[in-house]
């Protein structure tokens, strides 16, 4: 069986996983964090384990959906594609992520579109094997009811930062949170390991990709930032800092 080429929190994962990964990756994930270690021990039972490589589409827009992922190891794009046939990145996904979870819940088609950006690992739960379990508990539905107003309250957040916020401010936060996730300090600065276009960006914030383009130059021309073989470095992250702030 193949390795992945995804970098997971718990580094090179193959299929089959053993049952501890499985358990961790429940419990990490924001959706079924909150379950008890025996219901946790009842979905494990219930989980299929799946393989993308990149490229491979995870879920499709439209399409019939009856169960949800949980991403153990490597990354996807969460994408969406506008009138004029343009593709645009809304999220970027890591290990401990969940994707499809509304399918679980409610049944209905897709409602985007998630590719993997490397190999991937993921953990499958069926609507028909979670349904059971959530009716029979009452309170394990209340606990989800809890984390799934908790995930409302993140993207109302995130949208009321699009609306009350500049550019600047908005590619600041963003380049600090992507230095976080996947930056690697060396001489020049803080490179952001990940590779996102310009209209990654843009999509990501809400803008035009000239804007992004613009502003990127600009701290460039400032050594706020460098950007090399697609990737940028910070050099000044106080200085981005300080404009979030």
């Amino acid at each position: 069986m193949r390795q992945t080429g995804g970098e997971g929190v718990r580094g090179m994962l193959s299929l089959p996983l053993d049952r501890l990964t499985k358990q961790r990756s429940l419990h990490q994930s924001w959706l079924f964090s909150v379950l008890e270690p025996p219901e946790r021990e009842r979905l494990i039972d219930c989980v299929a384990e799946r393989q993308f490589f990149k490229g491979e589409p995870l879920l499709e827009r439209g399409r019939p959906g009856s169960n949800m992922m949980i991403l153990v190891s490597g990354r996807a794009r969460v994408t969406a594609t506008s009138a004029e046939g343009k593709e645009v990145t809304l999220m970027i996904l890591e290990a401990g992520m969940t994707l499809g979870e509304l399918a679980l819940l409610d049944g209905k088609p897709r409602s985007a579109d998630v590719v993997a950006m490397n190999t991937c690992l993921v953990l499958m739960i069926e609507r028909r094997d979670f349904l059971p379990l959530l009716t029979q508990n009452p309170d394990l539905a209340l606990r989800l009811m809890g984390v799934l107003c908790d995930r409302l309250r993140t993207t109302s957040l995130a949208l009321e930062e699009v609306a009350l916020t500049d550019i600047p401010t908005r590619l600041a936060s963003l380049l600090l949170k992507l230095s976080t996730r996947y930056g690697l300090d060396g001489g020049r600065g803080r490179r952001i390991q990940l590779r996102l276009s310009q209209a990654d960006l843009s999509s990501l914030i809400a803008a035009t990709r000239e804007s992004v383009n613009k502003q990127l130059r600009s701290w460039r021309e400032q050594g706020i930032l460098d950007e090399e073989d697609g990737h940028i470095i910070l050099r000044q992250p106080d200085a981005l800092q300080a404009l979030v702030d």
